[in-house]
Parts: structure tokens; C-alpha cells; sequence
């Protein structure tokens, strides 16, 4: 009888244990309650595991998620085979966004409760900026992640995962100019605006410019300050960019 009460305290005991470190939240989907608790989560990846439960229901499902910065996509699984996918954003301590499958797209609103949100938090370019030197030379990336509800008309409602932003990478050369490669996703039409070449300084600026396409020359700038660079273009156009891309953004230094 002591051996089964023993039995019975631990497991009660390594039960707390698990819940203290565990993330709940509280909602509805679709206006039915649920319950979800985040027990797992990696700084480095942004990835999270737990599970969830309508309040209906005895059974949990098991969920995977990943987060991007506040947007956190996760998929549910029942009996390793998955049934829907929560497209959420964080705002402060409320998570709201849609909890979609094949057939149908229900709204879902979750708040924190209580437990550690550390769970929802993850490694993100300021991160990686605080890691590099203050040379020029490196990658540099800004993103931007939401829910892209471009696609929805009045007759079906699709949201994906949307991202905008992108990367940029310089090399100084021996003669003071700097050659660089540049990549942006604009818009939620995801068109990109590319371009390579060579900037010559120019006061405290690098320019790039070039005849590609037609009379006007593309014309692009960088202006360095600290770990982060400002890079802008004349005319899309002229620039040979896609439909809507553009290159006005700030990025960031990530890697040397």
C-alpha cells in the first residue's frame, strides 16, 4: 500500500513539475473553449512543442510550433496525424489570430494565464547583431513576419504566413569601393527586388549606379551607422525589381 501511495506522489509530484514550467494559455477557437500548455521550447530555433484541449473534451492533442518573432505558426496533431494549423499573433499578453484545416477556418482568441514565457520568446536579429563586429564587411537581414490574408475573397478565407524583408551582403574592397548583393521580398505579393554590383563611397554614402534598363540609370544607396545599414533605390523600374518591390530598408548586421 506504501509503495502504490509512493507511486501515486511522484507521479503527482514530476506532474507539477512539468506544469510549472509550462506556458498556458486560455481561449476559444471558433467559440469553443480550449486550453493549451507550451512545455518545450529551443531560444536558438524558435521551435515549441505542447498540447491543447477543448474544455469539451478529455482528449489533448499534441501541437509543433515555430515561432517568428509575434507570429507563432503551430500544427496539431491526434494520433500523429495532423488536423489544423493556428496562424496567431502576440499582441502584449493576447494571442489572436485563425485555426484552419482543409475544409473549414475558424477564428481564435487566446490569452497568457500563468506560467513562463519564456516559451514564446526566441533568438531574433538584434540577437545576432550584438554578436558581430563593427566592420562593414557581413550579412545584414531584416523580416518582417504576419498574417497574409491577401488571398481571402467574400466566397473562402485563406491566411498564410506571411513575410516580408531580406538580406544583404558586403565585401570591402582594397580600393575603398564595396561590392555587395542585395535581396528583398516586398509586399504580400512577395515580389523581390534584387541587385549586385559595386558602390563607390562617396562622402559618408556607398552609390551604385548603373544604365540596366531604359534611359534613367538604377541608382541605389547605402549609409552605414554602427552595425546596421540604410539602403534605398531610385526607381524600381530602372532597376529591373518585380511588380511593387522596392529597396527602402533599414537592415542589420548578423553574421562577419
Amino acid at each position: 500500500m506504501k509503495k502504490i501511495f509512493f507511486i501515486l506522489l511522484f507521479s503527482i509530484l514530476i506532474s507539477t513539475l512539468s506544469y510549472a514550467d509550462s506556458l498556458k494559455l486560455i481561449g476559444n477557437v471558433g467559440g469553443y473553449k480550449i486550453e493549451m500548455f507550451i512545455d518545450s521550447s529551443d531560444f536558438e530555433t524558435g521551435e515549441f512543442t505542447g498540447k491543447y484541449r477543448y474544455l469539451s473534451q478529455t482528449n489533448f492533442l499534441d501541437i509543433k510550433g515555430q515561432n517568428y518573432g509575434n507570429v507563432l505558426y503551430i500544427e496539431e496533431f491526434y494520433n500523429d496525424k495532423q488536423t489544423g494549423t493556428f496562424l496567431l499573433e502576440v499582441i502584449e499578453d493576447k494571442i489572436t489570430g485563425w485555426w484552419y484545416n482543409d475544409t473549414k477556418t475558424l477564428k481564435a482568441d487566446l490569452f497568457i494565464q500563468e506560467g513562463n514565457n519564456k516559451h514564446l520568446i526566441a533568438k531574433n536579429l538584434d540577437d545576432y547583431n550584438a554578436e558581430c563586429s563593427d566592420e562593414i564587411s557581413g550579412k545584414y537581414e531584416v523580416d518582417y513576419y504576419y498574417i497574409n490574408d491577401y488571398w481571402t475573397t467574400e466566397e473562402k478565407q485563406s491566411y498564410e504566413l506571411g513575410y516580408g524583408g531580406g538580406s544583404a551582403k558586403f565585401e570591402e574592397q582594397v580600393d575603398g569601393s564595396l561590392k555587395f548583393e542585395i535581396e528583398l521580398i516586398c509586399g504580400p505579393t512577395y515580389h523581390f527586388a534584387t541587385a549586385e554590383g559595386v558602390a563607390v563611397k562617396k562622402d559618408d554614402v556607398y552609390i551604385y549606379s548603373e544604365s540596366l534598363y531604359g534611359d534613367e540609370a538604377c541608382e541605389i544607396t547605402f549609409k552605414f551607422d554602427g552595425k546596421s545599414v540604410y539602403a534605398v533605390a531610385n526607381d524600381g523600374l530602372a532597376c529591373g525589381f518585380g511588380m511593387r518591390a522596392y529597396i527602402d530598408h533599414k537592415l542589420i548586421k548578423v553574421k562577419d
